[in-house]
C-alpha cells in the first residue's frame, strides 16, 4: 500500500498534465462511456479515466516491489513525493493567478 501511494500520485500527475492518458471518457449529456474521445457527445469528464489509468498502472508496479524495499522507499521518499505533488499543483494552477 505504501508504494501504491507513492506511485499513484506521480502517475496521476502524468496522466492529467503530461500525457493526458484517460482510460475512459464519460459524457454526462448523453450518459455514455467510451474508450476514445467522441466530441459530438459534448464535453467529456476525464477524471474517471485518469483515476482508472493511474490505478491500473500503480497496482501491478506496487505488487512487484518487495516489502523490505517498500518500507525503505516509504521512509526515504514519502515527504519528497508529498512536496513534489504540492509543487506540481502550485505550478499547474499558477496560470490562474498571473
Amino acid at each position: 500500500m505504501k508504494i501504491f501511494s507513492l506511485l499513484f500520485g506521480a502517475i496521476y500527475y502524468a496522466c492529467v498534465w503530461q500525457v493526458d492518458w484517460a482510460l475512459v471518457y464519460y459524457y454526462p449529456e448523453t450518459n455514455k462511456w467510451y474508450m476514445t474521445a467522441h466530441p459530438d457527445d459534448g464535453a467529456a469528464i476525464l477524471w474517471y479515466g485518469w483515476l482508472a489509468t493511474a490505478a491500473l498502472i500503480s497496482i501491478p508496479l506496487a505488487l512487484l516491489v518487495p516489502r523490505r524495499i517498500a518500507d525503505r522507499l516509504w521512509n526515504d521518499l514519502s515527504w519528497v513525493v508529498a512536496v513534489g505533488a504540492i509543487a506540481a499543483i502550485f505550478f499547474h494552477e499558477s496560470r490562474w493567478f498571473i
